[in-house]
């Protein structure tokens, strides 16, 4: 029997607080609004919103059409049903309402908001950063850091192995809350509605508000808590290491469905899930990746590697990448779970396979990146680093990818110029994979320290 723990509060009157996008708009001047420049400002809100909803959510084609035709409808309104001459103080103000939902939705590309940045993990910022980064702030927590950084608005989030799970302001690194758990934190958070979700070894999900810090609810799962969850459709889907595979209200953490995996003995959950076009995946130790629908529960499709897996998978053009310790790279047809191409890595790999345009990119235990085509996988390029790499690697809109190594540095791979820099040396091994979000890189180190790097 699994508990949800409710501390003071009415589990029907929990609602989240609503997204706060950040960003800003500047009020058009009074005199010059006029119904051309309505449908102008509209338009262009229109513009960029669905260039950075596409960036943000790949996979995503229903909200995408739903506010696009939120779009057509408002600047419908205005093109057929206002004159110029009712044109006053109430449609100036709608249209500048519209202006502001619409840039805001395509602003929240700017975040970060869970491991890998999205359900399918991509991996990928729509943002660009500029080389060399310089430090802008650090901030101590009293254990190492294996947790990976979230990005949420004006937050930055991230857990300690000190058992607690931190706040930060995200552009001076002033510390805004923290709440403690009852074991050390490796999940990495995911943060949605105003809510951040982590699992932490104590085998607890907590769903906590990411204005106050305070406790929500929590669930109890049978095993420790090491995978990262992702969050979609008002469920939040994680695994723990008593072989259950979870599908939990985002609201109320009532249990929706839960379905045992195959596994060793000895084994768990150590890879994420992954969330696309209603069907979450996630692979167990023994190397069984199984696709379940997201609402039933009822498996789609499920298929054995040769052995076990600790690295946690992406989807990208209908490819299910995923990388396993007998030194194989798979690619699975996502909608059939049908092999594409497998491709030999020559390294253990604890990193996660990263998708970008082309090519599959993953870091490995030796110290090497490589990329493979991902059409057929057959070997592109080969990056070397001074030693292991377990961070997976974040790319920015202009092609600078940035990964933590083991020997405490945070590293800038140039993929069009195939170069390598050093941009920092921290003073323990990098395993949290880096943050992109407003030009800004996050990172955590196993000195304790979590990291903002800045132009």
């Amino acid at each position: 029997k699994r508990n949800i723990i409710f501390q003071g509060v009415n589990i029907n009157k929990i609602q989240p607080p609503i997204d706060s996008f950040g960003g800003k708009i500047q009020r058009p001047n009074k005199a010059q609004m006029t119904k051309s420049k309505c449908q102008k400002q509209i338009q262009m809100s229109k513009s960029k919103f669905q260039t950075n909803f596409k960036a943000q959510n790949p996979n995503d084609k229903k909200n995408f059409w739903i506010l696009d035709f939120i779009w057509h409808l408002s600047f419908g309104f205005f093109t057929l049903l206002v004159p110029q001459t009712f044109l006053r103080k109430d449609l100036r103000l709608l249209s500048l309402i519209i202006s502001c939902y619409l840039l805001s939705a395509g602003t929240a590309s700017a975040d970060w908001p869970m491991f890998m940045k999205d359900t399918v993990h991509s991996s990928y910022s729509s943002d660009t950063l500029s080389l060399p980064l310089k430090l802008k702030w650090r901030f101590k927590t009293d254990g190492p850091i294996y947790s990976s950084p979230v990005v949420y608005g004006k937050m930055v989030f991230w857990g300690s192995y000190d058992s607690y799970m931190y706040a930060l302001d995200a552009e001076s690194g002033m510390l805004i809350w923290k709440i403690k758990t009852d074991g050390p934190i490796l999940s990495t958070p995911a943060v949605s509605g105003g809510v951040i979700y982590f699992g932490s070894k104590d085998g607890w999900l907590y769903a906590v508000s990411i204005k106050e810090g305070n406790l929500l609810w929590r669930y109890e799962t049978g095993g420790k808590v090491l995978t990262s969850p992702v969050v979609a459709d008002d469920m939040v889907f994680i695994g723990s290491n008593d072989y259950f595979f979870y599908a939990l209200g985002a609201k109320d953490g009532r249990l929706i469905w839960r379905n045992k995996v195959l596994d060793y003995k000895y084994g768990g959950l150590y890879s994420s899930p992954i969330y696309s076009g209603a069907v979450v995946y996630i692979i167990s130790k023994s190397g069984i990746v199984n696709a379940f629908d997201a609402k039933s529960g009822a498996k789609v499709w499920a298929y054995r590697t040769a052995t076990s897996a600790y690295s946690s998978p992406s989807i990208h053009k209908g490819n299910f990448h995923i990388a396993t310790y007998s030194r194989i790279l798979l690619a699975l047809d996502a909608e059939k779970g049908t092999l594409i191409w497998q491709a030999e890595l020559g390294e253990w790999p604890y990193s996660s396979p990263v998708a970008i345009k082309d090519s599959v990119y993953i870091g490995l235990k030796n110290g090497s990146v490589k990329s493979f085509n991902i059409k057929d996988g057959k070997p592109e390029k080969e990056y070397k680093f001074p030693d292991e790499l377990n961070s997976t690697m974040a790319v920015s809109k202009n092609n600078i990818a940035v990964i933590g190594c083991d020997d405490g540095g945070l590293y800038a791979l140039n993929l069009e110029k195939n170069e390598v820099s050093l941009q920092y040396m921290t003073n323990g091994g990098i395993h949290s994979s880096p943050a992109i979000a407003n030009g800004i890189v996050y990172v955590g180190s196993k000195d304790g320290f979590a990291y903002a790097f800045g132009p």
